[in-house]
């Protein structure tokens, strides 16, 4: 059963905006800076592991552990972005003192967006795919949660 969507009216509508321009992008667009560490390909996607903190106060507050480029205007569409690191305004539980994602979370949130992207690029919108993906990320496991921290060493 889909969850309810009750999020604001104008984040749906913004959303639904940027997955309907996401093929009209200029694919020489690349942001760039010591804020965005390259970390290698999966699924013909580039990975990036990013700066949370420096994405949040400089691109978009709607910005949290990752994104695509069907849901964030600013990511190229062959692009993914994971956060390295947890912001102030997270609400994830049993983070370290240093704010740094673990192995698990960083795999766990690449997967998602991964996932959400593909659902997405069939058509589906981005809350539709968002709850999809989350119910996909309870069962792989990585994490007790999408928003629960888990440290122990990634098999």
């Amino acid at each position: 059963m889909a969850k309810e969507d009750r999020r604001i009216i104008a984040e749906a509508e913004m959303e639904e905006k940027i997955q309907s321009l996401a093929l009209k992008k200029d694919s020489k667009f690349k942001l760039e800076g010591p804020w965005k560490k390259f970390r290698g390909k999966r699924s013909g996607q580039k990975v990036y592991a990013v700066d949370f903190a420096w994405v949040y106060s400089n691109l978009s507050v709607l910005f949290h552990h990752g994104g695509h480029g069907y849901v964030h205007e600013f990511i190229p569409l062959d692009e993914i972005w994971v956060s390295y690191n947890h912001h102030s305004s997270c609400k994830c539980k049993k983070i370290r003192k240093d704010n740094l994602v673990s192995e698990r979370y960083f795999e766990s949130s690449l997967r998602h967006e991964l996932m959400e992207l593909a659902l997405m690029k069939r058509g589906l919108d981005y809350w539709a795919a968002h709850n999809q993906t989350l119910d996909k990320e309870r069962e792989w496991g990585l994490l007790e949660d999408p928003y629960t921290e888990n440290y122990q060493p990634l098999k």
